[in-house]
């Protein structure tokens, strides 16, 4: 197997591995290729031993791969991203906050991650990505990345690559893992304990094994950087003082309440009945109580993970073999939410109502925080056999079937009614008071029969003003319920042939070729109330497809030993071509074909080049246009309080809930964003990769190696949508240029026909949330169009590099130093058809651009049973165009108009481990390791990159870049019997 030292862990990893180790009889699975016995011509296969992925001191195959430097972690939210956005966010689709893999930084659909060379099942809402937090560290023998496309071998979504977890299928003897680790900060703490226990016999093997995973929370209050949301004292906006205008004791407004309204007065605090107006404290500064919108919000949460595993291999005569594994993973997490931050207005019939002001309040219901729960549940199989054909050849079949169960139950503020109405004028039907609104009192015009429903109800009042707490049945009625609960499953079956078909110069000529088929199914339901003043139960209607294709692929060795000569040692071609249907809900048929070339002018140098297209298909639930009422779901909403221009735009009108129009600073318009599904017209994004490289190992300097690869890659139909972490940016982009790439999804100034024949026709639709006086469709200033749609193309090239120097001291044993990364050169993106190519390479986006550099470098000690490694790893500066903020004079956050460069960030990591066999005894085969994650305690590079201008929890770092734990402290200890 031809293995790229670009590999984390070098030869002196490779060296120290046990011999008892895993090693699989006749299932050898090279990544890349189809043909037994050859190496993926044209591509080098990045290996990741488990040796590696235990001396790194991560707990989770997830965390490991997250350091890899092609691995770039925009496009599938990791566990501390909270920010908001369909891709970018444990509280958008990625449901129970898994993790995916996301090279070239061209997000997770784009990389297949395959299990054993098997698809599994898709996790998310959206079905989106394969979360990889499920795998159990100890079941993983080691983990193949092919940077390259590769759907001419493997089909759909191998554009960016492939990466394929190979798990054990036998062992010798018992292996026990124990692990803890916490951070410096505070928080983080982690126990994971494994066991294993395997057996090998003259055919065949067997191992069955458990691994526990328990991580304690953390939250944003452990960590400086957040400093209550007031980001001032690194030249931030204060975001506490001007987006989260609400306390305890509430605030009064002189129009309407909003984080970042005006304040009047407050309130004096205690009981808050019987208050008239000189109770009230004045306010002249505007803002009054603030609170600290970070309070109680986890930025990594409480999770425990169960997983068992059984793997086995048999020779079955002198001409089949089998071989199975089976995994299950059970995992729960909390998530602390913080407290909910109400902006409301009390009735006239509301009995706390303080006589002779506006009502107008917000408050901080801080008598509990919000809290999200997560399961998620998961299954995989597969078995398969091989037999021989005769001669040279071998046929192959594999079934395979894994399941994804997930759920996410979330405390939500209630809201807006869609789901109950009331009969309107001429017989039509209106929708029916909120649960708050009903709780708070209505407005003095409220319609008679709005007055009867909440007297229906039998709701208690709701006492904003007061300090003491809330009596449970009036926290029901401010604080719903959304649990939402979604099934995907996967079943695939593969049979393929292979064997030699001539013998030519180099070898013999080899051939595969099989067929392929799998079944996809994703589906969801929703229980919720915080949508409607009663219980509801919606189904997300369930998408399947059938998939089916056929694949070949030809290995010719033109130059081998025994036609060598001296500047051509090898020559090897390979072609391969794979057609794939897809039948469903979003047909689609592709054909894929890929080249590659391998050439050894000399015995320490290769050359190796390869062209091919590569595809993925829409994911269903893109496709999938039904009504789903969720955040970052299908449905249409309107929003008065939310979205924001300069108070001196012409562009649209402003309609005066925040901000003075006309004034400084930013003013707030009434927009209706559409989001969700586009319906089955998405076609396959389609892709076209080039890679050039070479790896050197001169003769005159063992040890030495020098390895780079070239690629160039291109994509059309990429399939977009405008996400909540973006809105914020493409706006300012708008109201400071005019224009923005977006600009075809956005209807500016629709008029009131249009947004009408929205709200009645469009079955999405589900009103107005948020704070503000309601809206009608004349109001309505701009649509946002945030469906998917197969819009932009993008073009990228750059360079894996890899640099290693192992050598031999006399007394000192052996050293390894090593530098290796990914430096792209260009990462261009065309928005819309015809609108130009935009370079995005190192531009800040909330849903994750790639930088120019990311890189590891260090150096590994090797001196008997002691190894220890020192690595820093690079993240390079790039800057935020769009999408980021500075406080004005005033303290008022505006969108910058001019780039702010944002610093590169580098942390170092230290491992040490020793080998305690020589101590005799109980300590004979274990090892223990100590671990420190960026020891320094280095904090991410600060940006202040909120989604609007009001914005009550804004980040202060880019998550897709860079983490906020801090120093993680590792201790671990592992033994065989």
């Amino acid at each position: 197997m031809s293995v790229l030292a670009m590999c984390i862990a070098g030869a002196l990893h490779a060296q120290e591995a046990a011999p008892a180790e895993a090693t699989n009889l006749d299932t050898i699975i090279v990544t890349g290729t189809n043909i037994r016995g050859a190496e993926p011509a044209g591509n080098a296969v990045q290996v990741i031993s488990a040796e590696q992925i235990r001396d790194s001191g991560k707990a989770t195959v997830g965390d490991f791969l997250r350091d890899l430097p092609a691995n770039f972690a925009g496009g599938v939210g990791m566990s501390d991203n909270v920010q908001g956005g369909q891709d970018s966010s444990v509280a958008g689709s990625n449901m129970t906050g898994g993790q995916g893999v996301n090279l070239r930084g061209l997000g997770a659909l784009s990389t297949l991650v395959l299990v054993n060379g098997r698809r599994v099942a898709a996790a998310g809402q959206y079905g989106d990505f394969v979360d990889i937090s499920s795998i159990p560290t100890n079941a993983v023998s080691h983990i193949e990345v092919l940077l390259d496309g590769a759907s001419a071998v493997y089909g759909s979504d191998a554009v960016g690559g492939v990466v394929n977890i190979i798990t054990k299928r036998s062992d010798e003897g018992a292996h026990t893992t124990v692990r803890v680790g916490g951070t410096s900060q505070g928080g983080g703490e982690q126990v994971q304990v494994g066991q294993t226990w395997g057996t090998r016999w003259n055919r065949g093997g067997l191992i069955v094994g458990y691994e526990f995973n328990g991580q304690e929370n953390v939250l944003a209050n452990d960590r400086d950087i957040y400093n209550g949301g007031d980001f001032s004292n690194r030249g931030g906006v204060n975001w506490r003082r001007m987006t989260a205008r609400a306390g305890s004791a509430a605030n009064l407004f002189t129009g309407t309440a909003a984080g970042n309204g005006v304040v009047s007065s407050r309130v004096p605090g205690g009981a808050g009945t019987g208050l008239n107006a000189g109770d009230l404290i004045a306010v002249t500064d505007g803002v009054g109580n603030t609170h600290n919108a970070w309070d109680q919000v986890d930025i990594l949460p409480e999770m425990d993970r169960h997983s068992a595993f059984v793997g086995f291999e048999q020779d079955v005569g002198e001409s089949t073999s089998l071989y199975g594994d089976l995994r299950y993973s059970r995992r729960r997490g909390t998530y602390n939410q913080g407290y909910l931050a109400l902006y409301g207005t009390l009735g006239p019939n509301n009995p706390y109502a303080i006589p002779g002001v506006a009502n107008n309040y917000g408050v901080l219901i801080d008598d509990r925080p919000l809290r999200r729960e997560i399961e998620a549940d998961s299954l995989a199989a597969t078995f398969g056999a091989g037999f021989a054909l005769g001669g040279s050849w071998r046929g192959e079949a594999t079934l395979s079937y894994s399941r994804e169960e997930q759920r996410r139950d979330s405390d939500v503020q209630r809201n807006a009614n869609i789901y109950d109405y009331l009969p309107g004028p001429g017989g039509s039907q209106v929708q029916a008071p909120t649960a708050i609104q009903c709780s708070q009192g209505l407005a003095a015009n409220a319609s008679p029969a709005a007055q009867v429903y909440c007297a229906g109800l039998n709701y208690q009042y709701f006492n904003p003003y007061t300090t003491d707490a809330l009596p449970e049945a009036v926290l029901a009625q401010l604080i719903g319920y959304e649990d939402l609960k979604f099934t995907s499953w996967l079943a695939q079956a593969s049979f393929k042939v292979d064997g030699d078909l001539f013998r030519m110069g180099g070898g013999a000529a080899k051939l595969a070729a099989g067929i392929d088929w799998r079944r996809e199914n994703i589906g969801g339901e929703l229980d919720f109330n915080w949508r409607s003043t009663s219980d509801r139960h919606e189904a997300f209607g369930s998408t399947e497809r059938d998939v089916g294709a056929l694949f070949a692929e030809l290995y010719f060795p033109l130059i081998g030993n025994d036609n060598q000569s001296a500047f051509a040692k090898k020559l090897d071609v390979s072609i391969a071509g794979r057609y794939e249907r897809g039948n469903g809900l979003g047909d689609f048929s592709t054909f894929n074909p890929k080249v590659g070339i391998d050439f050894k002018p000399t015995d320490g140098l290769t050359l190796r080049g390869s062209w091919g297209t590569s595809f993925h298909a829409p994911p269903m639930r893109y496709a999938y246009n039904g009504v789903q009422p969720i955040t970052g779901g299908n449905g249409a909403f309107m929003r008065a309080d939310l979205y924001t221009a300069p108070c001196t735009t012409t562009l649209v009108p402003l309609n005066g809930v925040t901000g003075t129009p006309g004034g400084p600073g930013s003013c707030t318009f009434t927009a209706i964003v559409v989001s969700g599904g586009a319906g089955p017209t998405l076609r396959p994004e389609e892709a076209t990769t080039w890679t050039l490289g070479f790896d050197w190992k001169p003769e005159w300097a063992p040890g030495l190696h020098v390895g780079a690869s070239y690629f160039n890659l291109k994509i059309d139909d990429r399939i977009v949508r405008i996400q909540a972490g973006q809105l914020g940016g493409i706006l300012a982009q708008l109201f400071a240029t005019g224009t923005t790439p977006y600009i075809n999804s956005l209807e500016i100034n629709p008029g009131a026909a249009r947004v009408q024949d929205l709200i009645d026709n469009d079955p999405r639709y589900l009103g107005q949330l948020g704070a503000g006086p309601v809206q009608s469709a004349a109001d309505v200033a701009m649509i946002v169009n945030a469906t998917q749609l197969n819009l932009a193309s993008l073009k990228m090239n750059g360079v894996d590099f890899d640099l290693s120097y192992g050598f031999d001291t006399d007394r000192a044993g052996s050293l390894e130093l090593f530098a290796r990364g990914t430096w792209l050169n260009s990462y261009e993106v065309e928005a819309t058809p015809g609108s130009g190519y935009v370079d995005q390479l190192g531009k800040y986006s909330a849903v994750g651009n790639p930088v120019p550099l990311r890189s590891m470098q260090g150096i590994r000690w090797n001196y008997g049973n002691l190894n220890a490694s020192l690595t820093m790893n690079y993240v390079d500066d790039y800057e935020c165009a769009s999408g980021c903020f500075r406080p004005n004079a005033a303290g008022v956050p505006v969108a910058i108009t001019s780039p702010v460069r944002i610093d590169s960030w580098k942390t170092f990591d230290f491992n040490i481990s020793y080998d305690l066999t020589g101590l005799g005894g109980f300590f004979t085969d274990s090892r223990v390791n100590f671990t420190a994650l960026n020891f320094t305690d280095g904090a991410p590079p600060f940006i202040d990159g909120g989604t609007a201008a009001n914005d009550a929890l804004a980040d202060p770092y880019d998550p897709a870049n860079a983490t906020v734990l801090g120093r993680t402290l590792v201790l671990a200890f592992d033994k065989r019997w």
